[in-house]
């Protein structure tokens, strides 16, 4: 099976939030939004935690991208996609553990 096949949407963002001295004794938090090339994204199920329990601890929702094309930090925060900001909640897995899929934990935010 081919399972870059269903990775069909191409306007998912990635958001990098850094921080930085303001000049004032405080922090300036700035937050930069990546396009993924293709993903999915779809509402958590209970066998999605037989995929990756380690992703799924607490998601409600989970993005699959192919590996390799964006480099994961600490400092991604968020999932941008249809007017819906994610929280990212799982630390990106390659699930299948061959180098063609990595999955993230996903949270809605209300």
């Amino acid at each position: 099976m081919n399972v870059m096949a269903w990775l069909t949407l191409t306007t998912v963002q990635v958001g990098r939030t850094t921080q930085s001295p303001d000049g004032m004794g405080g922090l300036s938090a700035t937050t930069v939004l990546t396009t993924l090339p293709r993903a999915a994204l779809w509402q958590a199920g209970s066998g999605d935690r037989r995929v990756s329990q380690q992703v799924m601890q607490s998601a409600t929702h989970v993005l699959a991208v192919e590996s390799g094309v964006y480099a994961w930090g600490s400092a991604d925060t968020t999932i941008v996609y249809a007017g819906n900001t994610y929280s990212i909640v799982g630390i990106p897995d390659d699930v299948m553990e061959r180098g063609e899929l990595t999955v993230v934990g996903l949270e809605l935010n209300k």
